[in-house]
């Protein structure tokens, strides 16, 4: 099907027809029907049947001239996407899981065994789409009124046959706002060390799924509540530890402040990411001196310590880089906007961060979480000011975006030498030159400055090599 747009209440209404029209009764199952009574978007249709579902996808796509289904078949499971809407076509089944393993043994099922086998009530309501019966065999229509996230089964077997429930459980509490009900809350803590048995992929998916809520901090508590923070990350467990008796700040609860804060202002994943770790160098670092707390050089320890967890987390090198970024930076505003610095100074510095500039500022007024709120008030206003100084040299300079008028051919050719890497050190002399006013970045003038100036320009390049 070409890409025609189509809403899923269309794709509703032609699989209630076309399950009418070959008398086959089908359901509408979990976040679709959540979502749909909490008057939230899906874009996710689930739909479960006792008979054949693979051949219902089959023969549902040919009809409306979707894309040929994606079959699954070792779990009865067939799925075509359209219009960015996914809709999965299930055989009602029934689990049994080996106790090291996520993968269960499949067997067919009837609806209401099949909605025993969901996680929580609030994804085990059905609808007959022929008749638009709601079925709801474990009360979770209640469960979303009273917003409370509830196992329909024992919660011991819910989370021993998959621990991965323990995180999504989490998740959806803290996307939803939603309280975990008390024997389900222990059953997590029961079963959180099988958690060792669920793919790095899946863990990595639930966190950063977590931090898509508006307040993330929520999901951060209840991971360290249940034990599985320890787990998956134990470089934000380590903060919980007061390792000195002289006065400082809880790290912990810093951290999830700070996550909060940056989450009020951006969707960004990745930055909220950056706000988690910021920290994590922290304890590494730790030194009474005099009396005082300090944590010197933390940023930096927190950089590589991040890089590790990004890549043990399997995410992406530019997304981690980017992190790394946030983390080893983060205290630079600060320290710019106490000293007045000149334009020249953050001219180097808008270079340095590049289009990153906009999320470190995020970042850092974020860290602002001092009790003292006249503290907080003053240091928050240094940094607007500061920023809005960046942004008007940025806006007159285009630094964020700098790119160097000549390329690394065009300083070989005029300084007579091969490639290599006094090439890049010439190249930063120049890049220095324009930062600091001497010269413009137009490659006229370039051209101009570097014939009249070769040899110190040859020379600077030397001693930057030694």
């Amino acid at each position: 099907m070409k890409d025609k747009k189509i809403t899923p209440d269309e794709i509703l209404n032609k699989l209630k027809d076309f399950s009418k029209r070959r008398d086959i009764t089908i359901y509408l199952v979990g976040g679709h029907i959540r979502d749909k009574l909490l008057r939230r978007k899906s874009n996710d249709i689930d739909i479960v049947m006792e008979s054949d579902a693979l051949a219902f996808a089959k023969q549902f796509a040919a009809k409306y001239n979707f894309p040929t289904p994606v079959f699954y078949g070792r779990f009865g499971t067939a799925m075509i996407e359209v219009s960015g809407i996914k809709i999965e076509f299930a055989t009602a089944r029934k689990e049994s899981y080996p106790e090291n393993s996520r993968n269960p043994y499949v067997q067919n099922a009837t609806i209401e065994e099949d909605c025993a086998r969901r996680d929580f009530t609030i994804n085990a309501i059905a609808q007959n789409l022929s008749t638009g019966e709601i079925i709801d065999f474990f009360n979770g229509r209640e469960d979303i009124k009273k917003k409370i996230i509830r196992t329909p089964v024992s919660p011991d077997k819910t989370f021993y046959d998959d621990p991965l429930r323990i995180l999504r459980g989490i998740r959806f509490a803290t996307r939803l706002r939603f309280e975990i009900e008390k024997e389900t809350l222990e059953g997590m803590k029961k079963n959180v060390n099988r958690l060792s048995i669920v793919s790095i992929e899946r863990i990595s998916d639930e966190i950063l799924r977590t931090l898509e809520a508006k307040k993330p901090s929520k999901g951060f508590y209840l991971m360290d509540e249940v034990g599985a923070l320890d787990i998956i990350l134990p470089e934000v467990a380590l903060l919980k530890e007061k390792r000195t008796e002289h006065p400082c700040k809880d790290l912990f609860m810093h951290t999830l402040t700070v996550l909060d804060n940056v989450s009020a202002h951006t969707n960004n994943i990745y930055l909220k990411m950056a706000a988690l770790l910021h920290d994590i160098g922290k304890p590494a670092t730790l030194q009474v001196i005099n009396k005082k707390v300090s944590f010197h050089r933390h940023e930096f320890v927190g950089q590589r310590m991040a890089y590790r967890v990004c890549k043990r987390l399997n995410i992406a090198e530019d997304k981690g880089k980017f992190i790394g970024r946030m983390i080893r930076f983060h205290l630079r505003p600060h320290l710019l906007a106490k000293e007045d610095p000149s334009d020249n100074a953050l001219r180097r510095f808008i270079r340095e961060m590049g289009k990153d500039i906009r999320p470190l500022f995020a970042l850092a007024k974020a860290d602002l979480t001092s009790s003292n709120p006249i503290r907080v008030k003053r240091a928050r206003e240094r940094l607007i000011l500061l920023e809005e100084r960046v942004k008007e040299i940025n806006k007159k300079d285009k630094l964020s975006s700098f790119k160097l008028a000549i390329d690394g051919y065009a300083i070989m050719e005029l300084f007579g030498i091969s490639q290599g890497r006094e090439v890049g050190k010439i190249k930063q002399n120049i890049e220095s030159l324009i930062l600091d006013g001497v010269v413009r970045n137009r490659k006229r003038d370039l051209i101009k400055y570097i014939k009249e100036n070769k040899d110190s320009l040859l020379t600077s390049a030397s001693e930057r090599e030694k």
